[in-house]
């Protein structure tokens, strides 16, 4: 392409000088030179006609891209952009800079969209962390979309993002325990595991939400099926390597299970070897509220274990009692 021009710009050359040579007036007819007032001769009409015509070529070279439009204005974002990434010592400007992104992106949609495509293309961590702070102040389809791809991501880095933002996303209850599930399909990494069940909302507790309502609802039966899900996710974290997501999943799953389907579970962690997994699945069937008598015997155990806590023991005891106090009741 740049040959071409620079072909079309030579002829171009050629021609004018062919042009303006053959205007050229005769030496016997050319005039003297005009004297000015201050002694200093006007220029000749010849050397007007070829200031004119180099002044043509100069400017037909330096314009070969003429018929493009003009170049649009830096864009704001990109200027803030690249504020923010300034030096350490300049924190006062940064932080100012990235509350201007923030409110740029917050009234246009567009800027968005420039945010998700950065963090796409970003390679570096911190600056992928900085976009995700922005992104999670913002509530969007785009934002949703981004977190969505980032907690069924393979990276734990991406999962543990998606967990980050969730708390401004603006979704329904349903939504995001289906991006919590999505968070912890197949994790075994413990900090992801631990944010995905802080982050985990328990169900209201019966009388709250109100009676039954028809099992034809589709929004009810996508409830069923969410919370199914989320009790065998729950049911699989009991036996993770790490004794803190064991205790906390123990502790989750009495909120959402009161069917007494996860008895085993519960039964498994009265005798892990980690006094707070114990203590955890004492208090869960409390919660549950089971007077399965498989559990009542493990309590009992408990009670009775010579080389137990007292702390543990106290608890077991306190549960059987009001088990009791519960059985007694319903008769």
């Amino acid at each position: 392409m740049k040959k071409i021009l620079l072909l079309l710009s030579l002829l171009a050359l050629a021609s004018l000088i062919s042009m303006n040579w053959m205007t050229l007036p005769s030496d016997t007819a050319s005039p003297a030179p005009v004297v000015a007032k201050h002694g200093r001769s006007n220029k000749a009409p010849a050397e007007s006609q070829a200031a004119h015509t180099l002044g043509q070529f100069t400017g037909l070279w330096g314009n070969t891209n003429s018929t493009s439009a003009p170049a649009d204005k830096a864009d704001p974002f990109d200027l803030l952009w690249a504020r923010t990434l300034s030096p350490a010592d300049q924190l006062e400007g940064k932080e100012d800079a990235q509350d201007q992104l923030r409110k740029l992106a917050q009234e246009n949609p567009h800027y968005v969209k420039k945010l998700v495509a950065l963090y796409d293309s970003e390679t570096y961590a911190a600056s992928r962390e900085l976009i995700i702070n922005l992104l999670a102040s913002i509530p969007s389809a785009e934002t949703l979309a981004l977190s969505r791809r980032l907690a069924s991501s393979p990276d734990s880095g991406q999962r543990k993002a998606a967990l980050s933002m969730l708390g401004n996303l603006n979704i329904n209850l349903q939504e995001e325990r289906e991006l919590i599930l999505l968070s912890l399909n197949n994790q075994q990494v413990p900090a992801v595991a631990l944010q995905a069940l802080a982050a985990l909302k328990a169900p209201a507790p019966a009388g709250i939400d109100g009676p039954p309502k028809p099992a034809n609802n589709m929004l009810d039966s996508a409830d069923t099926k969410t919370t199914a899900a989320v009790i065998r996710q729950l049911q699989s974290l009991t036996e993770n390597p790490d004794a803190t997501v064991r205790s906390r999943s123990i502790s989750q799953l009495a909120q959402w299970d009161k069917n007494d389907s996860s008895l085993n579970y519960f039964s498994t962690a009265l005798n892990d070897q980690i006094p707070e997994v114990r203590q955890a699945a004492i208090f869960a069937i409390a919660q549950s509220g089971t007077n399965a008598e498989t559990v009542k015997q493990l309590l009992t155990s408990l009670v009775n274990n010579a080389s137990e806590t007292t702390i543990i023991k106290t608890s077991a005891r306190q549960v059987l009692e009001r088990l009791a106090d519960n059985k007694h009741v319903a008769n």
